[in-house]
């Protein structure tokens, strides 16, 4: 190296990598080491935040179920037999105990949390192998009661006017829970996105906030994830119940929607996505619509109504279409599906009495001819 080029490097400031002590040897600077441990930290959450909270957990959970059935069996959990995998999918769903047998869709989650721990292990397998295809199929034919989950129960606009009128807002609780129903559905919000909901994330603009949505199922988190929720002028007004609750619970940053201590304290954390559901459950159950009665074969049958989360962005979608007469695009803009085939689905299912066979033909709706 000739002094000019010395005198340039000197001028730099000192070299990254230094010259190495012997051949094939480098040494670090050990500012580069801090460096690069603090971008693998980053790189590691980054990684981690690939995934929601709820996907993770899910995750772990098949991944820890399907090694503690492996371990009496010995048997390795990184396998390379797809008929292990099959062998663990069946014993999900035993023959001879009905109380144990998981949702087919249960199963299905199972065997994604499979999938990402191969991957993630770099461990190959066919997934499309036959012994493992085959199960599936085997077991929702075997199986047609636990094929079909039964969806949550939307939220009418009628039994939300009835939830939110019986909701004692004198208390912090019932502030709450009155602006996280109202906001959930007025941005038909999964129940991640709301509980996510920070003071910085509402921008006020002309009538109503946007709301930022950050990360979510189908979005990678960049600026244009929003919804707008409105000022109506009604008791239903969603802005008027978040500004009434941030306003007498002090929240002017961090989480907006935040749990209660054993004490009746406000904590700084933000709810539980299944918080929603409980919440949501225990409103409906006040006013007494936790039950749906249906008269069949002579006598009145009583079941539980399956309240969750996603009744609040259920409710909107299926409000939205009736209101609109089936207007999938207005459907599909209000729940910000990326494809209309979600909102379609919720457009059949508010026509779907009236356009059955027997309402056509039998129930006296004939067209007739001028």
């Amino acid at each position: 190296m000739s002094d000019a080029e010395g005198d340039t490097e000197s001028d730099a400031g000192p070299t990254t990598l230094p010259a190495p002590t012997a051949p094939g040897v480098v040494e670090l600077d050990p500012s580069l080491d801090r460096a690069l441990i603090a971008n693998l930290g980053d790189a590691g959450r980054n990684n981690d935040a690939a995934l929601s909270e709820n996907t993770r957990r899910s995750y772990e959970t098949g991944w820890r179920q399907y090694c503690a059935w492996c371990r009496p069996r010995y048997l390795t959990p990184l396998t390379e037999h797809p008929e292990q995998i099959a062998t663990f999918l069946a014993s999900l769903v035993p023959s001879g105990d009905a109380a144990a047998r998981k949702k087919l869709s249960t199963v299905k989650l199972r065997l994604a949390a499979l999938k990402h721990f191969f991957r993630e292990a770099g461990q190959g397998l066919d997934w499309k192998h036959p012994a493992i295809r085959n199960q599936l199929k085997g077991l929702a034919r075997n199986n047609p009661v636990l094929v079909r989950q039964e969806p949550v129960q939307a939220l009418g606009i009628e039994d939300l006017t009835t939830i939110v009128a019986a909701i004692d807002t004198t208390w912090l609780r019932g502030l709450r829970d009155r602006a996280l129903i109202l906001v959930g559905y007025a941005g038909a919000l999964r129940r991640s996105e709301l509980v996510a909901i920070d003071a910085d994330h509402l921008q006020a603009v002309d009538g109503g906030y946007e709301i930022w949505l950050g990360t979510t199922k189908t979005d990678e988190g960049d600026r244009d994830n929003v919804c707008v929720i409105a000022e109506t002028g009604t008791s239903l007004c969603p802005v008027r119940a978040v500004n009434d609750w941030m306003e007498r619970a002090g929240v002017s940053e961090g989480p907006v929607f935040r749990a209660f201590d054993p004490l009746g304290g406000l904590k700084h954390t933000a709810l539980t996505a299944q918080s929603v559901r409980l919440i949501l459950k225990e409103r409906a159950g006040e006013v007494g619509l936790d039950v749906r009665s249906t008269y069949r074969g002579g006598k009145t049958i009583t079941a539980p109504i399956r309240w969750g989360g996603h009744s609040l962005r259920r409710g909107m979608a299926t409000a939205v279409a009736e209101a609109t007469d089936g207007d999938v695009t207005a459907v599909q803009r209000a729940g910000r599906w990326k494809t209309p085939v979600t909102a379609l689905r919720y457009v059949e299912e508010t026509r779907r009495v009236d356009r059955s066979a027997s309402a056509l033909v039998m129930g006296g709706k004939r067209k007739t001819s001028d």
